[in-house]
């Protein structure tokens, strides 16, 4: 089973995954700010410094209790922070995790997220010793729908009108990964 200490850094060609720590806090504000960021999360954009120190904190506590693990995403070339992924809602006994990311927006349509979450993927289902990923999605995110069927996902079903959001219910397109399609992509 993964042991998050010391934390697990990860390095693909462009990008180096590391932990996201409370000195990241603009930069976690000016991601989780922008609601072209948040348009699909069924929920608004943080408001305030503070609402991002909340959300680092929560991710530092899923981390240090061993249940989740969240990866900030910089840029090799400067060591810019421009986004974050990793694993949530993590089931220990049946060995599956929901994958959630995020990027700015000035870099989406580069293959950042895609080369990201490979390398997320990767530490999952070797060191976390996943079985299945799953990826919960608003199906009118269709860039989020081609990463992750650019990863192997298939989409296996949709929840309907399961979230209430903003005055509306939407519905939640799940997507599914297992350890022997990742291998074989």
């Amino acid at each position: 089973m993964a042991s998050f200490d010391p934390f697990p850094v990860l390095t693909t060609p462009r990008l180096t995954l590391r932990p996201i720590e409370p000195s990241d806090v603009e930069r976690i504000f000016r991601i989780q700010s922008d609601p072209e960021v948040t348009r699909y999360f069924g929920r608004g954009p943080d408001g305030s410094i503070a609402d991002s120190e909340r959300r680092i904190a929560a991710i530092l506590a899923g981390v240090r209790e061993n249940t989740s693990i969240r990866w900030g995403i910089t840029l090799k070339e400067n060591g810019e922070l421009v986004g974050t992924a990793g694993f949530w809602r993590w089931n220990k006994p049946h060995r599956w995790a929901e994958i959630g990311y995020e990027l700015l927006p000035a870099l989406w349509n580069r293959g950042i997220m895609t080369e990201a979450l490979r390398a997320v993927l990767r530490f999952g289902f070797e060191s976390m010793e996943l079985h299945r990923v799953e990826a919960h999605i608003d199906p009118e995110n269709r860039a989020s729908a081609r990463v992750l069927e650019r990863l192997g996902f298939v989409r296996e079903g949709q929840h309907r009108q399961n979230w209430y959001y903003d005055g509306r219910f939407t519905d939640t397109a799940v997507y599914g990964l297992l350890r022997d399609e990742a291998a074989a992509t």
